[in-house]
């Protein structure tokens, strides 16, 4: 038995539901995401910023709280690469959802 012309645009549309619902839900993570590596980033940055400031203060501890300090860049580092690949992520879902909208009106 075929489907029929209502029971399959309702079946389109539960699929475009489903997607549009995993596309906010990875909008929101996202969202989280960000947050928290602006958090840790402004967190790096302060700790930088106060061993600059110590090793001007204290030369004798210069060479130590330099190597500190090129410990903190691949942290943040980190950080942004992680957003990056959720965030990337996102960018794929929507370019897959237009392209399914674009076949489907064809």
């Amino acid at each position: 038995m075929e489907p029929r012309e209502g029971e399959l645009g309702a079946g389109l549309m539960n699929d475009s539901e489903r997607q549009l619902d995993q596309l906010y839900q990875q909008l929101d993570s996202l969202n989280q995401n960000l947050r928290t590596v602006r958090h840790a980033i402004n967190n790096h940055v302060a700790v930088l910023m106060a061993m600059a400031e110590l090793s001007q203060r204290n030369p004798a501890q210069c060479q130590k709280l330099s190597q500190l300090c090129l410990e903190k860049a691949p942290q943040i580092a980190s950080a942004i690469g992680g957003f990056k690949e959720l965030f990337d992520g996102v960018l794929n879902l929507q370019e897959e959802m237009e392209h399914q909208s674009i076949s489907q009106r064809s």
